[in-house]
């Protein structure tokens, strides 16, 4: 596990972390979010690193080598086993068991679940109590671990702090377009689509990708109930299932980009800076509500749900 390389990587993630912690408003339990090989399993270590390392998570010394190793007494980690393809409730229930012994080392008590996309909705609802009622009055730490944010209950999204692991290659892409006279919001949202520069150029020039900004940028536009319905009458005829795909990825990433606002560095749609500083203004609560809500309507475009039918009911109830 090279943890080194993979924080440089996602820098700016690292650093909010680390602030927080010295500002002591660090979560009791995250959920880290995004592809393969971004480095969300190597930062979970490196923010247990951050509790019990005295030079401020350096992930070099003795005690940082040792949780970097799965040495620490107080922290502890769960993983889909080789054999199997999702974290079983047996795993989830031997942490529980774990956890209720008493630690001989003070401090709080970390875990990490890497994987909790793959775990039935009763394994991971049965963590809910774990997370928010420390045993033996010990301070713990949840942080989990997830590839697709879809297959996570949204009772375990609603009471974490969510970081979004962006692809690498899409900040790389973004400011490979800007320099090459591509106007920012278009490099931002053509990198989220793919992550080569010719095919971006082109899909910037095409129909749907012009329609899908337009029916976007005017869907933040919105602030009441009369104006979602208006909104909808007028762009319903429009709506096919391409679009709501690319429409539904866009937004997904807006929400991503509000719950990292403090982190102006680490926002991949910079250029709505304004709109996405507006929607952080809503209770955070309501917030994660409302994006659980987002990702289940994008889940059923995969079972060939109407497109009309989806945008209806994202209307419907989220304004």
């Amino acid at each position: 596990m090279n943890v080194l390389d993979m924080i440089s990587n996602q820098q700016h993630i690292y650093e909010v972390l680390k602030q927080n912690k010295i500002n002591d408003r660090l979560s009791h339990a995250y959920l880290f979010y995004g592809d393969e090989g971004v480095g969300k399993k190597e930062m979970a270590y490196a923010l247990a690193c951050l509790f019990y390392c005295e030079h401020e998570g350096c992930l070099e010394c003795e005690t940082c080598k040792n949780i970097l190793e799965g040495q620490h007494l107080n922290v502890s980690y769960i993983g889909v086993l080789e054999s199997k393809k999702l974290i079983s409730k047996e795993q989830i229930t031997d942490l529980q068991e774990e956890f209720s012994k008493t630690s001989l080392l003070e401090g709080p008590r970390i875990y990490i679940v890497d994987g909790i996309d793959t775990a039935s909705a009763s394994a991971q609802n049965s963590l809910l109590k774990f997370i928010e009622e420390p045993m033996n009055n010990t301070p713990t730490i949840g942080i989990f671990i997830a590839k697709d944010l879809a297959n996570v209950v949204s009772t375990i999204i609603s009471r974490c702090s969510l970081i979004h692991f962006p692809s690498i290659d899409v900040k790389k892409l973004s400011n490979l377009l800007i320099s090459d006279g591509v106007d920012a919001l278009d490099a931002s949202l053509a990198s989220l689509i793919t992550n080569n520069v010719s095919l971006a150029k082109e899909l910037l020039l095409t129909k749907e990708y012009q329609e899908t900004k337009e029916l976007v940028l005017n869907f933040l536009e919105i602030k009441n109930q009369k104006q979602a319905v208006l909104f909808y009458v007028q762009e319903v005829s429009r709506l096919t299932l391409e679009n709501m795909n690319l429409f539904f990825k866009w937004l997904i990433a807006f929400y991503e980009d509000i719950f990292k606002i403090e982190d102006k560095e680490g926002l991949i749609l910079t250029a709505l800076y304004d709109k996405i500083l507006m929607y952080a203004k809503t209770e955070n609560s309501e917030l994660k509500a409302q994006f659980a809500f987002v990702l289940n309507l994008y889940s059923k475009l995969n079972y060939n749900v109407s497109a009309k039918n989806i945008f209806h009911e994202l209307i419907s109830k989220l304004f």
